[in-house]
């Protein structure tokens, strides 16, 4: 890459946590991120359930790195999850390293992990609940006593949603409340049926964690690792430029895209400018699926505006982490059904000026207003700066839709996994008998009841014992658990 804004200040200040093997390795890929002097731009902390899955983080600093001693937890976020609520000293390891460890100097607190089932998917959940625990009700409740003190009681009970509501938008507004965005990645179609049900269960869950405002949730990225599996598959060899697999070509393209954007918007220098205090808005006001997409093409191949703006066209269609999301969709009855944008950025790179002044950037928005329903600010800006000799747009927005593999793909998955297991008949094996050829006759010159009391047989008018009555859920087949 030749962008020379990378070594920009960033316009927001984050903080990276990762958590489990795959979040650390999202998270040691922004730590290579260095300024001048050496030290890392973003502060960089990993966790994971053992020390040896550690040994391979390259730039985090090791006293940025904790394990939770446990050795493993089987890629079983349910045994994980049990774990950290039994195991007192992996417990408190994890509440120690949210609320100690991750000091929110920062804006912006990006939560990473894998959803595959291992440390990451189980963690990362208890660690969004163990921050806003800590670092965000305590403001809440604050500002609820603010408003207790100056209403009455009789007030406050006939109001209680509009002064909660209150409370939580003063809190927000708040400097010290610390916004939280979680970046997490969903498994190739190869992992198996167990694995897409258990994504399916913790997306679910995070998902309700977002879209709880006191929590303090800004966004959530549900990258996808089929998407990127097969975006890498698609590349030649030369431009793979030595990236040995896809899991690697995915986190550097998460990496790089966040920070180009993260440091594209301070440069300035145009007419029309995305700053900083724009990008922050789109990024942290509201709450929703961040959608991100960068579309280049060489500036041999730009020839006027308009192949500019067709470029923002054809950007808002994809995304760079995951298949493209459905906003506008029909219903039975022919309506048209959206969901809801919120803030809405646009920002073009430009390798060399080419002469078309700032018009080209104001069309490009106007023609994207009336393709998406947004419902609040567009911010859109242009800089120019070397950029391998490409023009890049990118467009940025957080919606209350979800990318389609993750709103109706994964149950469809599952369902075809299903569908074939159910055309296989299984066996089961067993190991045959060696019988002596002594053991042919019995010769046994006693009974069993010389030695033991056997008792009566009785087989008729029977009543189940007391034992069966306890077992009775137990013998039930249907109420069978495995």
């Amino acid at each position: 890459m030749a962008k020379n804004f990378f070594n920009n200040e960033p316009a927001i200040k984050m903080t990276m946590v990762g958590f489990g093997q795959a979040g650390t390795r999202m998270v040691d890929t922004f730590a290579a991120i260095k300024k001048v002097d050496g030290s890392s731009v973003y502060n960089c902390l990993a966790l994971n359930s053992n020390d040896g899955d550690l040994t391979e983080l390259r730039y985090i600093p090791k006293n940025n790195q904790v394990s939770l001693n446990l050795g493993g937890l089987g890629k079983d976020p349910a045994k994980a999850t049990r774990v950290l609520e039994e195991d007192e000293v992996a417990k408190e390891k994890l509440k120690s390293f949210i609320t100690e460890r991750v000091r929110p100097d920062d804006e912006l607190v990006l939560f990473f992990a894998g959803l595959g089932g291992g440390t990451g998917t189980s963690t990362i959940v208890k660690a969004i609940e163990e921050f806003s625990a800590f670092h965000n009700r305590p403001i809440i409740a604050e500002e609820l006593r603010k408003i207790a003190a100056e209403h009455s009681v009789a007030e406050i009970k006939a109001n209680q949603n509009r002064f909660k509501r209150l409370a939580l938008e003063n809190a927000i507004d708040r400097k010290d409340f610390i916004k939280i965005g979680i970046v997490v990645t969903l498994p190739v179609r190869a992992d198996g049926p167990n694995v897409l049900k258990q994504v399916n269960d913790f997306s679910q869950q995070i998902w309700s964690l977002a879209n709880d405002k006191t929590k303090g949730v800004a966004f959530v990225i549900f990258a996808d690792n089929q998407h990127f599996y097969d975006e890498y598959n698609s590349l030649n060899e030369n431009e793979k430029k030595n990236i040995v697999n896809s899991r690697d070509y995915a986190n550097k393209r998460i990496c790089e895209v966040i920070h180009e954007l993260n440091t594209a918007a301070t440069i300035g220098g145009t007419g029309v400018v995305l700053d900083p205090a724009d990008f922050k808005r789109i990024l942290l006001e509201k709450t929703g699926c961040l959608v991100i997409n960068r579309v280049s093409k060489s500036m041999g191949e730009i020839q006027n505006a308009k192949d500019i703006q067709e470029m923002f066209t054809e950007s808002i269609k994809g995304s760079s982490f995951h298949e493209p999301i459905e906003l506008m969709q029909k219903d039975d009855h022919g309506n048209i059904v959206t969901s809801k944008i919120h803030h809405f950025g646009m920002l073009a790179v430009l390798d060399q000026p080419k002469g078309f002044g700032d018009a080209f950037i104001d069309d490009a928005k106007a023609d994207i207003i009336q393709r998406l329903p947004i419902r609040e600010t567009v911010f859109n800006g242009y800089i120019v700066s070397k950029n391998d000799f490409n023009t890049s747009v990118y467009t940025f927005f957080k919606t209350e839709a979800l990318p389609t593999r993750l709103a109706k793909g994964l149950v469809e998955e599952y369902k075809e996994y299903q569908e074939k297991n159910n055309k296989f008949i299984y066996q089961q094996s067993s190991i045959a008998s060696i019988n002596s050829i002594e053991d042919d006759e019995d010769d046994f010159d006693f009974n069993l009841s010389d030695f033991i009391d056997l008792g009566e047989e009785n087989t008729e008018n029977s009543n189940p014992s007391e034992k069966e009555e306890e077992l009775a859920d137990f013998l039930d087949p249907e109420k069978m658990k495995f």
